[in-house]
Formats: C-alpha cells, sequence, structure tokens
C-alpha cells in the first residue's frame, strides 16, 4: 500500500498491478494513517459542504468499513477499533485511547509514568495493538534544558499499557550515570511485533516483545530489521559496515562485509546486498546486486532515473512478499514537485 497526498492506492508487490485505490486528488488538507496492525487506512477531508469526513478503509481490498470514523486526523490509529490521542504540555505528554466508531474515551492517563524514585518526565511512546509503550526520563532536574546536557545520572523507565484498559501490561527501569545529553539519541523503533529501544548512555539496544516485555536480545550494534527469526544488524565501524543476521539465541546466521554505499534487506534466505550506480542526471540506475554467499554481483538494469535522487543517499530497501523493493532517496535541493521512482526487483 502507498500513501499518497491524495490518499492511498494498494499494489500487488511483485508485479505492480494496481488492487484498489482510494484518492482525492481534488481536495485539499487531506489526513491519513494507517493502524499499527496494517488492518485498517483512515482519510479525512472536508466535504464541499464545508464538513469533516473521516473514511476508514480496509487496506486488504481497499473497502469502505466506515464513512463516519470518529477520527481528527491527528490521533493515531492503533488497530480496527481504536485511536490513540496525545496531549503536549510543558511537563511533557500524555495519551488517551479512544474508541473509532462513536469516539468515546476508553482512558485517559491521568499521571504520565513515573520513576521509582525522583521527578520524572515522560517522552516518548511506541504504539502497537497489543501495547502503548511510554518512556520516560528521570533525574533531579528534567526540564528540556538540563535534558539536553551530558553527564547528569538518570534513570529510564518504559512502561507497556494495555490498549483497551490503561491496565499496566510490564516495565523496565534501567539507570546510567552518564545520559550522554537525552536528546536526540533516544529511540523506540517497532519491526511487527518486537520493540527496539535506543537509549542515552547506553551502548546495547534492547529488542523487546512489544506484548510481553521479555528480553529478546541485546546488542551494541545498529537493528536495521526484524523478521520472526531473525534479526539484521550493522556492526563494525561507519567506514567499514558489516551486515550480519542473527539469531536470537545469539547466533551470527550470515554476514555480509559492505561499502558505506551499500544498501542490504534481510530475506528468507538470507541476505542481499544491493550497490548503486549512479551516472549524471538523467541517465538510469544500475543495481549491483549481490546474495550473502558473495561471490561476483549482477548488475539488473533498474530504469530508474537519477533527474532528483540524492547524490549521497545510497538509496534504501523495503522487503515484501514477492518482491525486494528499491528506491533512492530524492535529493534535498529537489523541492516539493520532485518526482520519486520505485522499482520492485524479484
Amino acid at each position: 500500500m502507498v500513501v499518497l497526498d491524495s490518499g492511498f492506492v494498494g499494489l500487488r508487490g511483485d508485479t505492480g498491478e494496481e488492487l484498489w485505490s482510494y484518492t482525492l486528488p481534488d481536495t485539499d488538507q487531506i489526513h491519513t494513517d494507517v493502524s499499527s496492525d496494517g488492518t485498517r487506512a483512515a482519510v479525512r477531508y472536508t466535504n464541499d459542504e464545508g464538513e469533516p469526513v473521516a473514511v476508514l478503509l480496509d487496506t486488504s481490498t481497499g473497502s469502505i468499513v466506515s464513512e463516519d470514523a470518529h477520527w481528527d486526523g491527528e490521533s493515531h490509529l492503533l488497530d480496527a477499533e481504536l485511536q490513540i490521542h496525545r496531549h503536549y504540555d510543558e511537563d511533557g505528554f500524555s495519551v488517551e485511547v479512544a474508541d473509532l466508531a462513536d469516539g468515546r474515551t476508553m482512558w485517559r492517563q491521568e499521571e504520565p509514568v513515573a520513576c521509582s524514585e525522583g521527578p520524572s518526565r515522560q517522552v516518548r511512546g511506541s504504539y502497537h495493538a497489543d501495547a502503548v509503550v511510554l518512556l520516560a526520563y528521570c533525574a533531579d532536574d528534567v526540564s528540556e534544558e538540563a535534558m539536553y546536557s551530558a553527564g547528569q545520572q538518570a534513570t529510564h523507565v518504559l512502561v507497556a499499557l494495555d490498549p483497551g484498559s490503561g491496565r499496566e501490561l510490564w516495565r523496565h527501569e534501567i539507570s546510567v550515570d552518564d545520559t550522554q545529553g537525552y536528546f536526540p539519541e533516544s529511540r523506540l523503533t517497532q519491526y511487527g511485533d518486537t520493540l527496539v529501544v535506543k537509549l542515552p548512555g547506553v551502548s546495547e539496544q534492547l529488542l523487546l516483545d512489544t506484548a510481553t516485555g521479555d528480553l529478546l536480545e541485546e546488542l551494541s550494534g545498529h537493528v536495521l530489521d526484524v523478521t520472526e527469526e531473525a534479526y539484521l544488524a550493522r556492526m563494525g565501524t561507519i567506514e567499514n559496515p558489516v551486515f550480519e543476521l542473527r539469531g536470537f539465541d545469539g547466533q551470527v546466521l550470515h554476514t555480509l562485509p559492505t561499502d558505506p554505499g551499500d544498501v542490504v534487506a534481510v530475506l528468507d534466505e538470507g541476505l542481499l546486498r544491493v550497490r548503486m550506480e549512479r551516472g549524471p542526471d538523467g541517465d538510469t540506475i544500475g543495481a549491483e546486486v549481490t546474495p550473502w554467499q558473495g561471490g561476483d554481483g549482477t548488475v539488473v538494469e533498474t530504469g530508474l532515473v537519477v533527474e532528483s535522487a540524492d547524490s549521497e543517499e545510497p538509496g534504501r530497501l523495503l522487503r515484501m512478499p514477492g518482491a525486494v523493493l528499491l528506491y533512492p532517496s530524492v535529493g534535498p535541493s529537489a523541492g516539493v514537485d520532485a518526482i520519486e521512482h520505485i522499482v520492485a526487483l524479484q
């Protein structure tokens, strides 16, 4: 499914065939969102009578589930029934979960999550159909100015709440002596049912089961993708990166040395490395494709054109059933009218 400024288009991954579309090309101020579980998409716009309309779609078929959903265009869809509102003030933010069908509030966070002791500030959130995970920063000074400063002893607490009731499901509390400055180091990234956590002052990334909070793995490298059986990590240095496919038992399944300009995707059978070959603007981009076993790569004529591609960004890969999507990033000076290109590789 492709998200456009005017709505959504559903494509078959291995052929590019358009399966469905819901677009409003002549309508201004369209808001869109896709639920955390991937089952629903929402479109909100203003009709010719000046009234707001919120439409809920089934992402597998593009069929309309509801034409009067209670969605404001800003809250995030958790699943087919629930949405989460985020409220910001000088003390951080808090969350509220409401029903999509009638807008009724299911529960509201009266107090931000807190550590076992000391002042706290709720600073990050990750929203999943199984759990709303909130991250709080706790220290002697939790003002935004202090959080930019390094050297403060701090505690980070992760708390997961049940999306339907707000009941606490699990929590992790981690203390560090040197936060290295809170911003912008903290990250909560969701890959399916796995939450990857990077905290300031903590060298390892944590892989957690979102629903249970079970620690699946700790890693000193950078996690790039997670499947049901393994995860892709970038190890080594920026100058000499090494990509590893690792099982959750700590075993390194495959290793693939790369150059800084390579992009790598994890497939069912291992790793795939793609090295972009670019000429001047107007020339097509070739892609040298090498499987994890190594050896000479195969040059694929992609048909992509580099009229607005970023000369510094190597491109990106996205795995999906039946294909690997390859697309170069648009250069920062290309402007809002730049055309982006995507090609699917078998």
